[in-house]
């Protein structure tokens, strides 16, 4: 059952037409379960015109239930990518130089190149140390 039929179901039962909405709801459901959401909504409004309910009151009653906002045809690459233009990459204001080497570098993090200087001595150191234990 659709979104659409329990919505006006509740709504006919609580506000607008307590007395025929059983005969509505029965007629609803018999015509839903044959046909197509397209035809079940024509029948529908077939019926509620009969029984005496305006075109005016079916738009009350379905609200904004049929009127949903949906886009014709799929955006294109092209547009989407010029709408998210303006999302390019930021200016770095958080830059500052190495107090090591002078290089730049972000704040508050190790410089690429001291890093590298610092890794390859700590290994040099350790290779020194392992000779030493091999030879004795």
């Amino acid at each position: 059952m659709s979104f659409a039929i329990q919505s006006t179901r509740s709504l006919m039962r609580t506000t607008v037409l307590p007395r025929i909405s059983h005969t509505i709801s029965a007629a609803v459901a018999a015509t839903t379960t044959t046909t197509t959401a397209a035809a079940g909504l024509a029948a529908r409004t077939r019926m509620m015109s009969a029984l005496g309910v305006g075109l005016g009151m079916l738009g009350d009653l379905l609200g904004e239930m049929i009127l949903r906002a949906v886009p014709k045809q799929r955006t294109s690459h092209s547009k989407k990518r010029k709408r998210m233009a303006g999302k390019g990459l930021k200016n770095r204001y958080d830059l500052v130089p190495c107090s090591g080497c002078g290089r730049p570098k972000l704040a508050a993090h190790i410089c690429l190149s001291c890093y590298h200087d610092i890794k390859q001595k700590l290994k040099g150191m350790k290779r020194a140390e392992e000779k030493q234990k091999q030879e004795q």
